[in-house]
């Protein structure tokens, strides 16, 4: 029997898809989709999965991030499911999956990138390396700068292509990696 790839909130999984449709199955967790991919493993998601999947216009053989997203509102958690093309994407669809929205405008209406990495690579730590880097949050933090980067130059790329100069700092992709970081730790 194939691996089954296990999903951790707030970890981007790269995957890319055997065949162009999953299989509908039903499951202890009610109704999902059963996908083959191309490493060998298979991986079961919600339906809304294969709708971003097919909004995105992603196909056999793509690489392409999906994250169990953990979203806190108050003491109240939901589980956001998110899709993210490989770096064919500068499609107008893969810029809403990687939504720059406002979230809680009372709180000075501040805007905070709420999806993951859409790069099929990504920094990450090597295995000697030592200290908080190689922990949990050590990670995730180099996670939240990656997406960070990713959502300025993709959100670039889109003001581009509307006739819009815009250019961020890395003062400004500090700032968003850093309220993606204390978003998902709060």
């Amino acid at each position: 029997m194939s691996d089954k790839v296990q999903f951790q909130t707030n970890v981007p999984v790269e995957v890319a898809l055997k065949y162009n449709d999953g299989k509908e199955v039903n499951g202890q967790y009610g109704d999902q989709i059963l996908y083959a991919l191309t490493d060998g493993r298979v991986m079961y998601v919600p339906p809304i999965v294969k709708r971003k999947i097919d909004e995105l216009g992603i196909g056999r053989g793509e690489l392409f991030t999906l994250t169990k997203a953990e979203k806190k509102n108050g003491t109240r958690r939901t589980i956001e499911w998110l899709v993210a093309a490989g770096e064919r994407g500068e499609r107008e669809t893969q810029i809403r999956d990687h939504q720059v929205t406002s979230r809680d405008r009372s709180n000075g209406g501040g805007s905070e990138v709420v999806a993951g990495n859409g790069h099929p690579r990504r920094p990450s730590a090597s295995s000697d390396a030592k200290g908080f880097l190689v922990t949990g949050r050590g990670q995730f933090l180099l996670q939240a700068f990656a997406a960070a980067v990713d959502a300025a130059a993709l959100t670039e790329r889109y003001a581009t292509a509307c006739g819009v100069e815009l250019q961020f700092t890395s003062e400004d992709v500090r700032e968003i990696g850093l309220r993606i970081y204390t978003a998902s730790t709060s």
